[in-house]
């Protein structure tokens, strides 16, 4: 194996995971806005969510 394949590879998981906490957290930001949560927890939420679809964004451009 060589080193790009093994660092796709790797990135592939990492994308793996990210989409798995990015759908984690849509579930948990439509559920505080549904449940009427704090203003402040659900921006918390929402800027975590923004943050990791950055990072999932970035890392599929590289892929």
């Amino acid at each position: 194996m060589n080193v790009i394949t093994a660092t796709k590879s790797g990135l592939s998981i990492i994308v793996d995971q990210l989409q798995k906490q990015k759908e984690e957290l849509t579930a948990i930001y439509n559920n505080a806005i549904t449940n009427g949560e704090k203003l402040t927890e659900v921006k918390t939420i929402y800027i975590t969510l923004k943050d990791v679809d950055k990072r999932l964004s970035e890392l599929l451009r590289i892929c």
